[in-house]
Formats: structure tokens, C-alpha cells, sequence
């Protein structure tokens, strides 16, 4: 399963998701974010290799689906709700997506 991890900077939310999810053998996981800044941006490619994209405030969502209306997500966009006050690799971050991804993934 192809698993897409969405915030604004891709620095701490979406490369934690990324870090902690690439463990496992089961999930091929990608990072991008929503600026101009970020290391690795949402394009077009990412949104149609990802099973799932899950993003972190619904504010990715709505960027998302603006800038790439041709791209239909449906069911496969997820928002966690995971507001940006957390630090790379925070274990309360850890805890907050492992609570609101896993039964995303539960098959």
C-alpha cells in the first residue's frame, strides 16, 4: 500500500508520519507539503501513486483539492486533524498519528 503523508513544510507532521510508517515492509511511504519551501511539494505524480493521502488540517485538503481539481481522491484523502505545534519525531506527535492513521490501515 502506497502511503502519502501531507502538511506545509514537510518537516516535522508529514517526515514523522514518513519515518515512523516506512518500517514497515506492508507500506511504501512518501512526504511532501503544501509551500513553495518544502523539500518535497504535492504534485500531481504523488496524489495518483498514493493509495491513501493523508494530510494533516484541512487546510492541505482544500489546497489539494484547488490546485489539482482534475484529481479525484475521494475516499483515499484522509484528514487527521493534527495541528502544527509539534517537533520532528515528537513522541506526542508519534502517539497522535499512530492513534488517527492505524484504523485507516487496518484491513
Amino acid at each position: 500500500m502506497n502511503l502519502l503523508f501531507v502538511c506545509t513544510v514537510n518537516r516535522m507532521r508529514s517526515c514523522t508520519a514518513e519515518t515512523i510508517y516506512s518500517t514497515n515492509p506492508a507500506y511504501k511511504v512518501k512526504s511532501a507539503g503544501i509551500t513553495p519551501t518544502a523539500p518535497n511539494q504535492v504534485t500531481p505524480e504523488l496524489l495518483k501513486w498514493a493509495d491513501k493521502v493523508f494530510v494533516m488540517e484541512n487546510l492541505h485538503r482544500a489546497f489539494i483539492t484547488e490546485k489539482f481539481p482534475d484529481i479525484d481522491l475521494g475516499a483515499k484523502l484522509i484528514i487527521l486533524d493534527i495541528p502544527d505545534f509539534f517537533y520532528y519525531m515528537e513522541p506526542e506527535l508519534i502517539d497522535l498519528l499512530k492513534e488517527k492513521v492505524d484504523p485507516h490501515l487496518a484491513h
